[in-house]
């Protein structure tokens, strides 16, 4: 079966909220002996929150169009361009190793999408079907494919066929049928309104990142207990094997593609349990509780928000002591947020 663009590798796409659960750690979640907080209200920081750029839009509202699009096989010999489907035969090796082996099932790319990188597309571009290609290509270690990064790459590519991708006409009744909005305007604006959320929540969640650094920054911390390092440690190597999986390499790779050695990942693991001490402590300090009715709307909630048709559906994943800890943590950061003083800034490009 053919392997589509963007479905073999591509950057983990998780839940809307990414759940990186506390557990108690030991000691009764007791943290006082190990932390003495220091101020945690009235903080400085940025939320940097960057804009919807034309490009930005033009390419969310082709992936909106996506299951609408068709392929148009081009049967003359013109050349190659940017935004045609290729059907290629792709083998890449580095070092005698097989990264990548598409030979038998082919693989489409979507010339300028920069699958593997703009070299290849840029060796793509102006060719036609029937040629082949013998090249290699020189990644960078910050590459987003740990299969790729750092490695010099050889390549052996077949074009078997080329074809236009193309789209409906977008009218009021097109989206009135298939996005229930009364307009193409109203469908456009929409679409950027969910691009300006997603800017927003990123922007959030790099605040609040930075708002709890400066927490543990500004707190004495003496140590931590072993189960909450350990518990730490395995949640942290279970996300970076998420990667390792999507990505089809080791963990050691995933590592080494984040520049995560021994060390590095040890002071993680360490920040990670301070994190957890601070905002419980900080948690008790202003009473933060959670009533049942009030546990019960957020399940409801959160569930909905992540897809589940049912509570009874999300629980199968999470369990409830997990599902309060994470609601407990976020209504935390809620309350440091309320109590910091936030400049809202626009990022740069």
């Amino acid at each position: 079966m053919m392997k589509k663009a963007g479905m073999v590798r591509r950057a983990l796409c998780v839940l809307a909220a990414v759940m990186l659960l506390a557990g108690c750690g030991g000691d009764d979640g007791d943290y006082s002996k190990y932390v003495t907080l220091g101020d945690y209200k009235n903080l400085s920081v940025e939320l940097s929150v960057a804009e919807v750029t034309d490009e930005e839009f033009e390419e969310y509202r082709k992936e909106a169009l996506s299951e609408f699009e068709a392929y148009h096989e081009v049967s003359d010999d013109k050349p190659i361009r940017e935004g045609q489907n290729v059907e290629l035969s792709l083998l890449a090796e580095s070092d005698g190793e097989v990264l990548y082996d598409f030979v038998e099932d082919g693989y489409d790319l979507v010339v300028g999408s920069k699958e593997f990188g703009a070299e290849v597309d840029e060796e793509v571009i102006g060719k036609k079907a029937g040629d082949t290609l013998n090249f290699s290509v020189t990644y960078g270690a910050d590459f987003e494919d740990a299969q790729l990064s750092g490695k010099e790459v050889s390549y052996q590519i077949e074009i078997r066929k080329v074809s236009d991708i193309v789209y409906p006409e977008v009218t009021d009744a097109f989206v009135s049928e298939n996005f229930d909005e009364e307009s193409v305007e109203s469908w456009e604006q929409t679409l950027r309104d969910e691009l300006a959320s997603d800017h927003q929540a990123e922007g959030t969640e790099d605040m609040r990142n930075d708002l709890v650094q400066k927490v543990i920054d500004n707190a004495k911390i003496s140590g931590y207990p072993k189960e909450l390092y350990k518990e730490q440690k395995g949640k942290l190597e279970a996300d970076y094997q998420s990667y390792a999986d999507m990505f089809g390499c080791g963990l050691d790779e995933v590592y080494e593609m984040f520049g995560l050695d021994e060390e590095a990942r040890k002071k993680e693991c360490e920040n990670a349990a301070s994190r957890v001490m601070v905002l419980e402590l900080i948690r008790k300090n202003e009473n933060i509780t959670l009533s049942d009715e009030e546990f019960g709307e957020q399940m409801a909630e959160f569930a909905e928000y992540n897809d589940y048709d049912s509570v009874e559906e999300m629980l199968a994943d999470y369990s409830e002591e997990d599902l309060k800890e994470y609601f407990l943590q976020e209504m935390t950061l809620d309350f440091l947020e309320e109590n910091a003083d936030v400049s809202i800034v626009t990022a740069e490009e």
